[in-house]
């Protein structure tokens, strides 16, 4: 078992390698990390729901993106309005305030939602995991460990020494 998650952390490792110098600042790598991220986490169903919120073309491209890697999610467009009555186990916000983010993330039908966000830089409120591009055009997250404990998803710990340190 220790040899499987080493593997695991192993492979994060190399796909945050591979983030930062691949397709450099496309959503591809967003969803690579999302998917990578979420592979390190206990989920109590076999086939958790991703959310993609007010996205219809991300949700489109994690569809694909998780067809091609055999990934046990399955991705929908919704409205925020929607995390009110829809369960959702994941949401992805691209294009909404951290603030907008904590409004819906409160109001959410599933008050377990392991969130993400592509538009929160600063991750001290909002989104669980913040994934950005640095001017480099380098793929990084952050952890709001405040939303993660809220949410109450085991995520392994080893994956969050991986993230990038607040300044």
């Amino acid at each position: 078992m220790a040899y499987l998650i080493n593997r695991k952390i192993l492979c994060l490792g190399i796909l945050l390698l591979f983030c930062n110098y691949s397709h450099a600042n496309s959503p591809h790598n967003f969803f690579m990390m999302t998917l990578s991220i979420l592979s390190y986490a206990k989920w109590n169903t076999p086939n958790p729901q991703l959310c993609v919120v007010d996205n219809p073309d991300y949700a489109t491209q994690f569809s694909a993106y998780i067809k091609t890697t055999k990934s046990p999610f399955s991705a929908f467009a919704i409205h925020a309005s929607e995390l009110r009555t829809r369960h959702c186990d994941v949401a992805f916000f691209s294009n909404t305030t951290a603030q907008a983010e904590q409004t819906f993330i409160n109001k959410s039908f599933n008050p377990s939602v392991l969130t993400f966000s592509t538009s929160n830089a600063e991750c001290d409120i909002g989104s669980t995991f913040c994934l950005f591009n640095n001017k480099s055009g380098n793929t990084f997250f952050k952890v709001n460990l405040d939303s993660l404990a809220q949410s109450k998803i085991h995520i392994d710990p080893r994956v969050l020494l991986l993230a990038k340190k607040s300044d």
